[in-house]
């Protein structure tokens, strides 16, 4: 990971917002997850067993070179019709033969194949672990992004029952109009249905990530208020975009595939060149009978086989070989092209996402200022209650695109890597200092300006039917 720190920009009220959003201690960090995902993931354990079965093609294409022993026998009985006659005799024999190819270039050919092929399968296996990498990182942000939507969303219930008691008791003294109560009533009743939905995604987002891990995280730890926001070092793209050509996974996955379809060729071209085998027997045979004949019979040979014609299939394999190589050419042309444009996407997510982040981050500065300023214009009569609601719907808005920003940054940067093939644990250990510590996390509530009554507070009845309902998460 080739980030640094720089959070100097963020002001009070961004440090209390993520104070609020910290989680209770012994959370469980992304670097637990992962362990466990490592552990546990059923792709990244079929992609780990795929890899052990691959590495058997090398020492398979290797034993066509070694010796094949075989023994054989048998046990018989003749009966021979001579002048009339009728003669039976025993006919067994016991023996054992070995064939070894001496020198066959297609055989040899394909032992250099069988090397690439493991190479290839452990460049997949490394495919399949940053895959994991991403999906837990993605997961885990995913769920974090979920539980701060429902916090807000809480916040913003309470800011709205706070207007609805409000616009109720300009009512009830004749300052206020109908019209600001029902508005108010109907986002109270919205605020109830996106707490609802928030529940709902948290529920999913955990459950995609027990998918993974397989087990039910206790806790999951929030990310620290002033996690680094620096761009790529160097901060160039040609670097990144060079990087990814030559070290993509991907591109280096379908380099091989290139190399064993040129292979394939030579494999093909050579079934015209001559085998040459060394073949051995010791056998012992009893013709028991009249003869009781009996004997040892002992043999060593080499044999050459030089293909002369056969049927014109050699030549048909060599077009068909080559037009695979040109097709794997055209893959790993494709692999290139899509390196760039992962590169290029992730390099430019990570740089905008830096002034998204905080432009974000200013826009709940300003809409705080908005806010507090519609709040006390309300109170002298110069504003609607609909203002105020507007102003706390878009403050929200604000909070929740910023902390969203701030995880999709850090993703954009998992996807930097992994688009350069320099994704690896060390850039989980990277992201997971920037979690809050098991020993210092914790949970405020009422760090924030707008909030003046404790959550379970008892409020002022309302001439609505929700108007008893607690506020509550």
């Amino acid at each position: 990971m080739k980030t640094g720190f720089s959070s100097g920009w963020k002001g009070l009220s961004i440090a209390l917002f993520h104070l609020a959003l910290s989680t209770p201690a012994s959370a469980e960090d992304l670097w637990d997850v992962y362990q466990l995902a490592l552990a546990n993931d059923a792709l990244y354990q079929a992609a780990e067993a795929d890899y052990q079965a691959a590495r058997y093609e090398l020492p398979l294409s290797r034993s066509n070179f070694r010796p094949a022993v075989n023994g054989v026998g048998t046990l018989g009985r003749n009966r021979n019709d001579a002048s009339g006659d009728y003669v039976t005799d025993d006919d067994s024999s016991i023996g054992i033969g070995l064939d070894m190819l001496l020198f066959d270039r297609a055989t040899r050919i394909g032992v250099d194949q069988a090397e690439l092929q493991v190479q290839n399968a452990g460049v997949q296996l490394d495919i399949a672990r940053d895959d994991l990498v991403l999906r837990v990182s993605e997961r885990y942000f995913n769920h974090l992004a979920a539980r701060d939507a429902k916090e807000v969303a809480r916040l913003q219930k309470i800011a709205i029952q706070r207007q609805m008691d409000l616009a109720s008791e300009r009512l009830d003294v004749g300052l206020g109009t109908r019209t600001d109560l029902f508005d108010a009533r109907a986002r109270f009743q919205q605020a109830e249905a996106d707490l609802i939905a928030a529940d709902i995604l948290i529920n999913n987002t955990l459950q995609a990530l027990i998918e993974i891990i397989n087990v039910v995280p206790e806790t999951i730890a929030a990310l620290e208020e002033n996690s680094p926001l620096d761009p790529p070092e160097p901060n160039n793209i040609d670097h990144w975009v060079g990087l990814a050509r030559s070290n993509n996974l991907q591109v280096l996955s379908e380099d091989l595939n290139l190399q064993i379809a040129s292979q394939e060729v030579d494999r093909q071209r050579a079934g015209r060149s001559p085998t040459l085998t060394l073949g051995a027997s010791q056998s012992y045979n009893d013709n028991g009978g009249i003869s009781d004949d009996s004997y040892n019979s002992t043999g060593v040979n080499l044999s050459l086989n030089l293909p002369i014609y056969l049927g014109g299939s050699i030549n048909l394999r060599t077009k068909q070989a080559g037009m695979r190589f040109n097709a794997a050419e055209q893959v790993l042309e494709a692999a290139r092209r899509q390196a760039t444009t992962s590169t290029t996407t992730a390099f430019l997510s990570v740089t905008s996402g830096i002034s998204q982040v905080e432009a974000l981050a200013e826009a709940i500065v300003a809409g705080e200022s908005a806010l507090q300023a519609k709040e006390e214009g309300f109170s002298a009569g110069l504003t609607t209650n609909i203002d105020v609601l507007d102003a706390q719907r878009d403050l929200s808005r604000s909070r929740v695109d910023y902390l969203r920003a701030r995880y999709n940054y850090i993703i954009a940067l998992l996807q930097l890597e992994q688009a350069t093939g320099d994704l690896g644990d060390e850039d989980i250990q990277f992201i997971n200092d920037w979690l809050v510590e098991r020993n210092s996390a914790h949970r405020l509530h009422n760090d924030f300006r707008e909030i003046q009554v404790a959550e379970d507070a008892p409020v002022k009845p309302l001439p609505v039917q929700t108007a008893n309902n607690a506020v509550s998460e």
